[in-house]
């Protein structure tokens, strides 16, 4: 009498893709890519217009400002973009190639894009004039402002990629180097947020309730926490695994994570563009 074997059954492709780190990995940064597109190709023709010939049609470049300041703001917008463009390749590589010559020769671009990058835009939102922070019809020069911060943060994170790297402390050097990742796209964070926003407030004129909370609030809490938040969030998750906590975590949890990501991404992109076709 033969003996009947029963056949394994194999798990789904899905289920599969969802427990694979790399994949979850590359999925978000190709999701990143994707979505900046309008932002990149936005920002830097607008920033290139005027590094060109001084003539743009943006609000940033119709303000009472110093002329210096409005050109700072368009090298900025052309650096911001090409690093943000850059940014996920350079991950990617990382991940997958880090040893690779491309690897290392883009890592130099993006850092000396990340250098310039903030300190023009440093420098613009330090000279820029303000009139939140004067009395009313006074307009002040306000060195503190989010801009600016986010520009001394990105600085200061730049310094610790190269440190680490020079130490060969690449555990230390990958740390960084995702940190710095955030910061690169925090332009294209924030008009995600903002994007957000939209939406919050559209849908709450859908169901009958015009304004829920005053927009006003929006204004002062968006231009920190765009970079603040992501940073907090990344900074958890390196002290959980450092402690090993992470370990215990289900197989699916990094596509999971990558998944509500892009939704994230997805969501306040088409938010951010509505609000621009709404212009």
């Amino acid at each position: 009498m033969s003996s009947i074997t029963a056949t394994p059954v194999s798990e789904s492709r899905t289920t599969g893709l969802l427990e694979d780190k790399l994949a979850a990995k590359t999925f978000f940064l190709a999701s990143v890519s994707f979505f900046s597109i309008p932002f990149v190709y936005h920002a830097f023709k607008i920033g290139a217009d005027f590094a060109w010939d001084g003539v743009a049609e943006y609000s940033t470049f119709e303000t009472q400002n110093p002329r210096i300041a409005l050109y700072l703001i368009a090298w900025h917008m052309m650096l911001g973009a090409s690093m943000n463009f850059l940014a996920p390749l350079q991950v990617y590589l990382g991940l997958t190639n880090p040893g690779s010559k491309l690897h290392l020769y883009l890592g130099r671009v993006v850092l000396a894009i990340a250098l310039f990058g903030a300190t023009v835009g440093s420098l613009y939102f330090s000279m820029y004039k303000d009139v939140n922070w004067g009395l009313q019809g006074h307009a002040v020069f306000h060195v503190y402002q989010a801009g600016s911060m986010y520009g001394i943060v990105m600085l200061y994170v730049l310094y610790k990629c190269v440190q680490t790297l020079f130490q060969k402390s690449y555990v230390a050097h990958k740390e960084w180097a995702i940190r710095l990742f955030i910061l690169a796209i925090g332009s294209w964070i924030n008009r995600v947020t903002t994007g957000w926003i939209v939406v919050f407030f559209i849908s709450s004129a859908l169901v009958g309730v015009n304004e829920p909370i005053n927009p006003e609030v929006f204004t002062y809490i968006n231009p920190w926490t765009f970079y603040i938040v992501p940073l907090l969030v990344y900074e958890v998750y390196v002290r959980l695994k450092r402690s090993g906590a992470t370990q215990n975590l289900p197989r699916y949890a990094p596509g999971l994570t990558a998944l509500c990501g892009v939704m994230i991404l997805g969501v306040g992109t088409c938010g951010y563009l509505a609000q621009m076709y709404m212009k």
